[in-house]
């Protein structure tokens, strides 16, 4: 088990954080403060992670072949960042209901749920949600002919 900070408080210019023990973020190089940040430090570890996530992302999508359009990568790099405040703040998200996501394929879901791991501490409904941005990207990837035009 790691310390790792998770929001409470704020005052002007900067964070405060309350220390909850939680299971230890297995995302490699990946430090977690222990005090008060300024926004621009919680902003720069907030980011960092996000990087680090989307690396594995990249990872993970270029071994199912999955290659998301441009606008697709930018959704889901948004998403990613909102996760890993979330992940850092302890903030929660509005309640999802799981029948919405009943049309995404196994497949996406087990994926998203492996990228969510990545955080450690962050509820299944981000998979649920992630899934989607998964899933489109996907069935790019299927409707996208081959460069050879075979």
């Amino acid at each position: 088990m790691e310390k790792v900070v998770l929001h409470s408080q704020s005052s002007p210019g900067y964070v405060q954080y309350s220390e909850k023990t939680i299971s230890q973020n297995v995302i490699p190089g990946v430090e977690v403060s222990d005090g008060t940040l300024s926004s621009t430090e919680r902003n720069a570890e907030i980011q960092a992670l996000a990087e680090r996530v989307m690396a594995q992302i990249t990872a993970l999508f270029a071994s199912q072949a999955i290659t998301p359009n441009s606008v697709q990568q930018q959704m889901l790099t948004s998403h990613v960042q909102a996760m890993a405040l979330r992940s850092l703040t302890g903030e929660s998200l509005p309640e999802v209901e799981e029948e919405l996501f009943e049309d995404i394929s196994p497949d996406s879901l087990v994926l998203a749920q492996q990228i969510v791991d990545l955080f450690g501490n962050l509820p299944k409904e981000e998979a649920w949600l992630l899934s989607v941005h998964i899933e489109v990207a996907r069935e790019n990837t299927e409707l996208t002919p081959p460069e050879n035009g075979v």
